[in-house]
């Protein structure tokens, strides 16, 4: 089946000397639905999302807020040891164990942002200065993440507890 003639577009004319000489772009070819060869390039993202997607992909390491993570659940695992003898009647707060992990909990949170601070630091300093755009944001966003899920993560194992010691807990 030929294809049919493109339908011309009628442009106005007018005078001609106020604006500036553009020369019209060449048409790209219509590319075939069946040539997979080349791919559809992908959408440019916008300019703040496309730093903080190259500082987040690259330079920062993971292994801090790993471990960062790893002490939560240790945190979560010790508060679950030492509390599991609360009952109804001895509630887990006046435990003797209770006040040292409340305070490790407040450690632990404010390690969070410190911890990033010193990893965005460290990888500011290994950069040369045009490619350290967008790293205190994604060093921050990381610290956040582990924080957000520690601080999930030990308050799920202190509410269980409290489930386990009124006798609530299936």
């Amino acid at each position: 089946m030929p294809d049919a003639p493109a339908p011309e577009i009628a442009v106005a004319e007018g005078p001609t000397s106020a604006a500036p000489d553009v020369a019209p772009e060449p048409a790209e070819p219509a590319s075939d639905p069946a040539d997979f060869s080349a791919p559809a390039p992908a959408p440019a993202p916008a300019e703040a999302d496309a730093v903080f997607i190259e500082a987040a992909g690259g330079g920062l390491p993971w292994v801090p807020f790993a471990l960062n993570l790893l002490l939560w659940v240790v945190l979560a695992g010790v508060s679950a040891y030492l509390l599991w003898g609360a009952t109804a009647d001895l509630p887990a707060r006046w435990l003797p164990a209770y006040g040292p992990l409340m305070w490790s909990g407040v450690a632990l949170t404010v390690l969070g942002p410190l911890m990033a601070i010193a990893v965005w630091l460290a990888a500011r300093a290994g950069r040369p200065a045009g490619a350290r755009h967008g790293l205190l944001a994604s060093a921050m966003a990381r610290g956040a993440l582990v924080t957000l899920f520690g601080v999930v993560i030990w308050l799920a194992t202190l509410y269980a507890l409290d489930l386990h010691a009124t006798g609530r807990f299936l």
